[in-house]
């Protein structure tokens, strides 16, 4: 499934297949949206069916940009998929483990 990004007022929802066959377009996406969210960004996992470790790559992204435009960045809906992905090569600092 292809993979979507859908912005509400608040919330940036992610929805399809997070791979590294999608993961450029949805990145170049997910920048626009948080560029246009407001002070606390919250990216919402909940429509997402399948990732790979490239979804790991793209939150990192997104936490180098929170990090640089000093604005705070939660995850909803974490597929426990991604949360094993992120264990299994040792990077539970990150905000994707509950």
């Amino acid at each position: 499934m292809a993979a979507q990004v859908e912005m509400t007022a608040d919330t940036i929802l992610l929805k399809g297949d997070l791979l590294f066959s999608t993961i450029i377009s949805v990145r170049e996406a997910l920048e626009k949206a948080f560029e246009q969210a407001g002070q606390a960004v919250v990216v919402d996992f909940a429509g997402v069916q399948r990732v790979d470790s490239s979804a790991v790559s793209l939150w990192l992204c997104l936490e180098r940009k929170s990090r640089a435009l000093q604005r705070p960045l939660k995850a909803l809906n974490i597929p426990a998929e991604l949360s094993a992905i992120v264990r299994l090569v040792g990077l539970e600092s990150t905000s994707l483990t509950p």
